[in-house]
């Protein structure tokens, strides 16, 4: 088992596949987090202007 990890981890099209599959995973939550929010939610600090 260790030596497929370790012959896993060596291919560079693995390596690849895995960071760009981890970096699009932290998009993906980060604009789930940020990305529903409307205009009128939160503090608007010109609201009577």
């Amino acid at each position: 088992m260790n030596m497929l990890f370790k012959k896993l981890s060596e291919n560079k099209s693995v390596k690849w596949i895995g960071y760009t599959s981890f970096y699009l995973l932290i998009l993906l939550l980060l604009f789930f987090i940020y990305g529903f929010h409307t205009a009128n939610t939160g503090s608007f600090i010109y609201n009577d202007f």
